[in-house]
């Protein structure tokens, strides 16, 4: 029952602030504005992070026991959305973005490598030293995906709709192992509620975006919950789950650093060569092209929790 109630009050808050904050970013000018790369025609608020943060923070508050791990977690989280809000107002350059994404993943791995020492050394013993290579790869890990959610935002509830998936698909999971895990499921509950009301008006036409904020914070949440969730599953095999959860944005962030290197262009630099945008090209509405990655997501999703109850059962 608590992680239903966890994910009602993060539900109810995000739903009841949205118009709220919707309107303030209109009056204060926190907008996004029709241009070259956009999609939209008018001018949308920016300030989905702080609408999905709050509900997500007040649930987490009012019910859930926070111990230093989670008070980490939290705390990057917050670093990585008052970045995204100075990226959405001042438009920061992409070194300085990903130097102080680094901050937080740093402090995550960090607070977490009494459980990443014992997971090498239980599990990726026949490694020796090779085996601490995982403290890297982990923070490529969290810094990518927080990055490749926000490429991946660019068209009305795609982003939020794949968080949405990713998240209840953890969640799901999250059941199959042992209790250390959780309070992250709790965490979870509330992040999902939270985005699932936000999505109700960010889905085309959208009343508001995730901006740099929400879509990094979400991006950073859950690429930090699922490192813990392999971690805690204790099986070295479904570190494969987490790259099947997100392949959509993983595989779009992959295909648009091979584009811009194939065609001697900064990795950094925006284009109009990402999934949604070829889809369009091709003739699908906007609606339909998110509908269609939503259900790729989707299926990537489903069969992900497939191999879960198979190796968990």
């Amino acid at each position: 029952m608590l992680f239903i109630a966890v994910s009602l009050i993060a539900f109810f808050i995000s739903y009841i602030i949205t118009p709220f904050i919707a309107l303030l970013g209109k009056k204060q000018n926190l907008v996004d504005k029709p241009g070259y790369r956009k999609i939209h025609n008018n001018a949308i608020p920016t300030l989905g992070g702080i609408v999905i943060f709050f509900g997500f923070l007040f649930s987490v508050l009012f019910l859930v026991p926070l111990q230093r791990q989670e008070q980490v977690l939290l705390a990057g989280s917050i670093i990585i959305l008052l970045l995204g809000v100075v990226d959405d107002i001042a438009d920061l350059k992409p070194q300085i973005k990903f130097g102080i994404q680094m901050i937080p993943a740093l402090l995550f791995i960090a607070f977490n490598n009494n459980l990443i020492n014992q997971f090498i050394i239980e599990k990726l013993s026949s490694l020796n030293i090779i085996g601490y290579l995982l403290y890297p790869i982990l923070i490529l890990w969290i810094v990518g995906i927080t990055n490749s959610i926000n490429l991946i935002d660019g068209l009305d509830g795609l982003a939020s709709g794949i968080s949405i998936i990713a998240l209840s698909t953890f969640l799901i999971s999250g059941f199959f192992i042992n209790k250390g895990y959780q309070i992250y499921n709790l965490l979870n509950s509330a992040l999902l509620g939270s985005t699932v009301a936000f999505f109700r008006y960010n889905f085309f036409p959208a009343q508001i975006f995730l901006g740099d904020s929400g879509s990094t914070f979400a991006g950073f949440f859950i690429s930090s919950i699922s490192i813990l969730w392999v971690i805690y599953s204790g099986n070295v095999m479904l570190s494969m789950v987490p790259i099947l959860i997100l392949a959509l944005p993983l595989f779009d962030t992959l295909f648009a650093i091979w584009r811009r290197c194939r065609s001697h262009k900064p990795i950094f630099q925006a284009d109009q060569g990402h999934l949604h945008h070829l889809l369009l090209k091709r003739g699908l509405s906007h609606r339909n092209v998110v509908l269609f990655l939503l259900s790729i997501s989707a299926i990537c999703n489903l069969i992900a929790i497939g191999i879960v109850w198979l190796c968990l059962k």
